[in-house]
């Protein structure tokens, strides 16, 4: 496995118990921030049945986890005043906060009271707010996420989605090529009472088709270079024992290119079943720059569990900040809802940029 997602695998371990069409835009004009910011902020999600889920706070120097997570003992708050000022984070409880949605647009928050909600097996302290609520299968674990909510004085920059048909998706196939095989045989040399039915050499036999791909350009104090996070899989056909259901490989990660460097390729592996049980999936916001230097803010789900993330973003690593555990289900738990979604929420990766 590779160095982040180690690092970012963490966190989910411990809850075990599509044209160009950016994912957010920045915005001028009225909000009036410039979009480099040290000043506080905080951060929530907003899923898509109105409630915000504050997560992290930044106080202009450092980040932090403020919010009660659904492991804590926190009690509900009668009302809004009720909330512990310390739970806002460094923006307070008087900070106004907005939405950045999928769609590139911003909506004013009104917040309204705090509520409990369910996130798959656990019960979370979010709060109610006035954006209206879109529809979505109540029989799911989790309710997928329109955006990011921002409290403080920090905008959000792009996160573009490439289409999968773009033929920037079929360089970026093969850009990556040599360290999926190499992962997915060192995911396959940890099992240690079966073998994979298929060889190594057989194995490369099978295409690699791209999932996901989202993309910036940065141009910050550390030089310039392309961040990419992509998410890829390899089908192998089902045999008689597997029940309709072949094994697959799958690799997400990032890549990060800069002219005249060889490009950084940190990518991670996992040898599942069709159904996915146990894979990770990646729904970006966008970014913030802070002193000019990207952070990438992000959802990573499963089917039992997800989190909520803030990495920064260099020219030859990404370094998480901050992960946060947003709700999830034990291990040996059965998951409720489970199977009829991919987990991710947001915008179809196929109606992503064209290259």
């Amino acid at each position: 496995m590779s160095a982040f997602l180690r690092r970012i695998a963490a966190p989910v371990l411990a809850l075990a118990l599509a044209g160009s069409v950016p994912l957010a835009r920045v915005r001028t004009g009225a909000q009036g921030a410039k979009p480099d910011t040290r000043s506080p902020f905080a951060l929530g999600v907003l899923r898509r049945d109105g409630v915000l889920m504050p997560f992290a706070s930044f106080n202009g120097r450092s980040w932090s986890a403020d919010w009660p997570d659904p492991h804590s003992d926190a009690v509900l708050p009668i009302s809004l005043s009720d909330i512990p000022k310390k739970w806002w984070g460094a923006p307070g409880p008087a900070a106004p906060w907005t939405a950045w949605l999928l769609d590139g647009t911003t909506k004013p928050l009104a917040l309204r009271k705090p509520e409990h909600m369910r996130v798959f097996c656990a019960t979370a302290l979010g709060v109610r707010t006035d954006f209206p609520a879109g529809e979505f299968d109540p029989r799911e674990p989790t309710v997928p996420k329109d955006g990011l909510a921002i409290a403080g004085g920090a905008q959000l920059q792009p996160v573009t989605p490439v289409s999968l048909l773009a033929q920037d998706a079929k360089r970026m196939v093969g850009l990556i090529a040599d360290d999926f095989n190499k992962e997915e045989a060192l995911a396959a040399s940890h099992f240690t009472s079966w073998a994979h039915p298929y060889s190594e050499e057989a194995r490369k036999e099978y295409p690699i088709e791209l999932e996901a791909f989202y993309r910036t350009r940065e141009s910050t104090p550390s030089g310039q270079w392309v961040t990419s996070y992509v998410e890829a899989v390899r089908r192998f056909p089902a045999r008689a024992v597997d029940r309709e259901c072949g094994l697959i490989t799958f690799v997400r990660g990032w890549v990060l290119e800069r002219d005249g460097h060889k490009p950084v390729i940190d990518v991670g592996a996992r040898i599942t079943f069709c159904d996915r049980a146990d894979v990770s999936f990646m729904l970006p916001f966008g970014r913030i720059l802070i002193d000019r230097e990207p952070y990438w803010v992000y959802q990573i789900s499963s089917w039992r569990d997800e989190i909520y993330g803030v990495s920064r973003v260099r020219p030859d690593e990404v370094r998480p900040v901050l992960a946060v555990a947003g709700g999830g289900c034990p291990k040996d738990a059965p998951v409720p809802g489970r199977g009829r979604g991919r987990g991710r929420g947001g915008l179809d990766p196929e109606r992503g940029a064209g290259g």
